[in-house]
């Protein structure tokens, strides 16, 4: 792992989504599309799922990136350390996240003499366009585990949450793990997204097809409930009842599957502040 010089400039970080993005989920247009051209329809839905849309961090997180450390993997991936000592935490972003949003975690861990080490999710370095789905994140961290030689505990929020259980499941070793709105299967997460750009059946098909062929095997089989059902590490899962991403039955799922977890249900929080309150 290489030390790079810090750089509190942000204008490799788009301020706003790309035009194409703001348009192309719209619901109105999959309706009209997905009747006369349902291969387009699939296809855009594809690139939305599939393709992350990073932005400019919050106010919230600038402090946490002055005070952060990037570094590089032998790899290539880049990522964010905090503290220079210590049992390692590993802390996976979810879709199209930063490794800053763990900004309010930050305080706790390092007071407790732990060192902080946040990727940047694959494709979520500014700059950085292409396709990512769980299963690269879940190999990220493999890696990164690997080159680490050492990780005490594991976080992860949404998509992160899911790509580290997998990882656990696959050799990651860590004493404990915990997780923020996970979703517990990628079918799942891909079928609200249909309902959500309102696809027409033609459509629909088209995108899952379009999913399985670049994620490499049907989606249905990304199912990280059964898949870690059995798992000895311990597991805290914090989710929000408000959740309106990942609906809160997801976390119930991995709770029935991991032996050694614990569910920690909050209100009011949503998607995203349950990584900030």
């Amino acid at each position: 792992m290489i030390n790079m010089p810090t750089s509190s400039s942000l204008s490799q970080w788009p301020r706003r989504p790309a035009r194409w993005r703001r348009w192309a989920a719209h619901p109105a247009l999959h309706r009209v599309l997905g009747h006369i051209a349902p291969e387009a329809s699939g296809r855009l839905a594809q690139h939305l799922v599939l393709w992350p849309n990073t932005t400019a961090p919050a106010t919230w997180e600038l402090p946490a990136l002055q005070m952060a450390q990037p570094v590089t993997f032998r790899f290539g991936q880049r990522a964010l350390r905090w503290g220079d000592s210590g049992p390692v935490v590993l802390a996976m972003h979810g879709w199209e996240g930063r490794p800053s949003q763990f900004a309010a975690l930050l305080p706790a861990l390092l007071a407790a003499g732990r060192q902080v080490i946040a990727p940047y999710g694959p494709e979520h370095q500014p700059g950085h366009r292409g396709f990512a789905h769980v299963l690269v994140f879940r190999q990220f961290l493999l890696e990164a585990a690997a080159e680490l030689r050492g990780v005490e505990s594991v976080i992860g929020h949404s998509m992160g949450g899911a790509a580290a259980l997998l990882a656990l499941r696959d050799g990651l070793s860590a004493e404990r793990v915990l997780t923020l709105a996970a979703p517990s299967a990628l079918a799942h997460s891909l079928l609200r997204s249909a309902r959500g750009l309102s696809l027409t059946p033609r459509a629909h098909r088209r995108f899952r097809r379009l999913v399985d062929e670049r994620v490499g095997l049907p989606a249905r089989q990304i199912d990280v409930a059964p898949q870690v059902a059995g798992l000895p590490v311990p597991a805290m899962l914090v989710h929000d009842h408000d959740d309106g991403v990942v609906p809160v039955s997801e976390a119930r799922r991995l709770r029935a599957a991991l032996p050694n977890a614990r569910l920690l249900l909050t209100r009011g929080l949503r998607h995203g502040r349950v990584l900030t309150d």
